[in-house]
């Protein structure tokens, strides 16, 4: 079993004919309707979105973590590589709305630095769920609502829009996680390298890939990298996702396909090679002997 190429989710989304959508500057803001075709879809979006889901649902997994939205909900995904499930029967329907790192940093710093307190910024993963107060689920029926309209509305008036939604949630107190985010893009154009490869390394990514995520250039990326790691991005990369792969053996009944798949191996054989030489075993031996283990102990 092959591992499929990565969507680019946001060059399928911008300027597609079968959304309707609104472009002001950076920000793009679309009525999303599509089936999510496959599961797991894997796919790379290069800027930060919102995502209020009005039909349908999906379950979107990380390496900590794992989050359902279904009709309602809303979150915030981080730009980089996510990892998608289709949990519900029909099309996945949702408004997203795309915001680069730097409209957000702008609009911070331009209408609320002084109540940011920047003093302690909590790590945050690169899926953060949304509270929905009333201000913010009437904020995005709102928003649904321009598609309704037979012209769209003017861009200055949708711009003072999305400024709103930055600063409501920057300001507001019920989403503390995202704000957090928001102080760390206004703040730092070089993010810590440690969340980064933590929440991507089951990614596909080339290097300098890896590189933009962290906003450093490659040369500057592997440096740091071994300051940080004391060895190579590709050594690393490898002996974590054989590490997760030995976790996923250990708490899961996934088949070895699937997790070979599951944390960044191109190939099932590969996965098997590299498991075998860093635990002495191939992963079927090593799953038959954690059930001895299990069945030992039960006796």
């Amino acid at each position: 079993m092959k591992r499929k190429d990565m969507i680019q989710f946001y060059e399928f989304v911008e300027h597609n004919f079968m959304f309707r959508q609104f472009n002001v500057d950076d920000v793009l803001f679309t009525n999303y309707d599509c089936p999510l075709l496959g599961s797991p879809v894997d796919y790379y979006a290069k800027k930060n979105y919102f995502c209020y889901v009005f039909a349908g649902g999906g379950r979107w997994k990380t390496p900590t973590e794992e989050y359902v939205f279904q009709a309602g909900d809303a979150a915030f995904l981080k730009k980089g590589p996510h990892r998608v499930y289709k949990i519900l029967n029909g099309d996945f329907c949702a408004l997203l709305i795309f915001v680069p790192d730097d409209f957000i940093a702008s609009v911070i710093k331009e209408n609320c630095a002084w109540e940011m307190n920047t003093t302690k910024i909590t790590p945050t993963d690169c899926v953060i769920p949304l509270h929905l107060d009333k201000t913010l689920k009437d904020y995005f029926d709102t928003m649904m609502n321009y598609f309704t309209l037979n012209a769209p509305p003017s861009k200055s008036l949708l711009k003072i829009k999305f400024k709103e939604l930055i600063v409501n949630i920057a300001t507001g107190g019920h989403n503390p996680e995202l704000a957090d985010y928001f102080k760390e893009v206004s703040t730092n154009a070089k993010k810590a390298l440690k969340p980064i490869m933590e929440e991507h390394f089951l990614f596909n990514l080339k290097l300098k890939e890896f590189a933009k995520l962290s906003g450093r250039s490659l040369a500057t990326f592997n440096r740091d990298f071994f300051k940080l790691y004391q060895t190579t991005p590709g050594k690393w990369l490898k002996r974590k996702r054989i590490e997760y792969g030995k976790y996923l053996l250990e708490t899961t009944e996934l088949n070895i396909n699937q997790i070979a798949l599951d944390i960044g191996f191109e190939n099932t054989s590969h996965f098997i090679k590299s498991f075998k030489a860093h635990y002495k075993s191939p992963p079927l031996q090593f799953k038959k002997m954690l059930r001895q283990q299990v069945a030992l102990q039960s006796v």
